[in-house]
């Protein structure tokens, strides 16, 4: 199958722009103006590089966009199929889990949550407690690409909001505030990218954005996190939460 060539595919057009330098410095190069000769040496230079170097080859946002609304509409049809109506809980890693997980329960009163492990998916209340589903959050992957400029492991609780602003620097949200009034917080997200705005969704299963941010509030408190309510209006999001044991 021949590949597609589209001019807003970065490699070409970087190698278009590589060659209108190179035709701009060659006209140059035939001035007698010492400062043309200069500018014509540079922008020969410039348009060889642009035409050499490497560009990686970038997904289209569109077909990000769609690939994340499958997973979540086939997320959203287990959770359906299976009832679920309580809200996400954040389980820190432990010396059961390597990796945050996201509980589920069934009943909208989520005060008991199961012992969990790698191998569980779902809990059949056996134990006496909740029954429901756990899973990674949708934004683990995500949070490891931001950790690779700042960590949430161990840092100051005063300073979390000042480290979640990373997820601003990286173009992933518009802004974030963080609230903390005794063991509850209020989280507001403008514009995550990719974001379904579903408010069910976001309760249950956040976007990997938003689910990003709240598996790394989990990482930093090392305590679970209760989703007690979410808001969303189309451009923020605000989570409702409650720091558990």
């Amino acid at each position: 199958m021949k590949r597609s060539i589209s001019i807003q595919q970065p490699d070409i057009r970087a190698k278009i722009i590589g060659l209108i330098l190179i035709a701009i410095g060659v006209a140059l190069f035939f001035s007698n103006n010492t400062i043309y000769l200069k500018l014509s040496f540079a922008l020969l230079l410039i348009g060889l590089l642009l035409i050499f170097m490497i560009t990686e080859k970038t997904v289209p946002s569109k077909i990000s966009k769609a690939q994340i609304e499958g997973n979540f509409n086939a997320f959203e049809n287990i959770t359906k199929s299976l009832n679920l109506a309580g809200s996400a809980v954040f389980i820190p890693k432990s010396n059961m889990l390597s990796e945050e997980k996201i509980f589920i329960p069934l009943e909208k009163k989520n005060n008991q949550i199961p012992e969990l492990n790698d191998n569980i998916i779902f809990s059949t209340g056996a134990d006496g407690k909740s029954l429901g589903m756990a899973v990674p959050p949708s934004g683990l992957k995500l949070l490891e690409e931001v950790e690779k400029e700042t960590e949430y492991v161990n840092i100051n609780s005063d300073n979390i909001e000042e480290q979640l602003q990373g997820f601003v620097g990286m173009n992933l949200i518009n802004s974030i505030e963080l609230k903390k009034s005794d063991d509850k917080l209020r989280l507001e997200i403008t514009k995550p990218i990719f974001c379904q705005k579903n408010e069910t969704m976001c309760r249950q299963y956040p976007c990997p954005t938003c689910s990003a941010i709240l598996t790394a509030i989990t990482r930093s408190k090392n305590k679970k996190i209760w989703i007690s309510d979410v808001v969303h209006n189309g451009k923020k999001v605000e989570f409702s939460l409650k720091i558990g044991d």
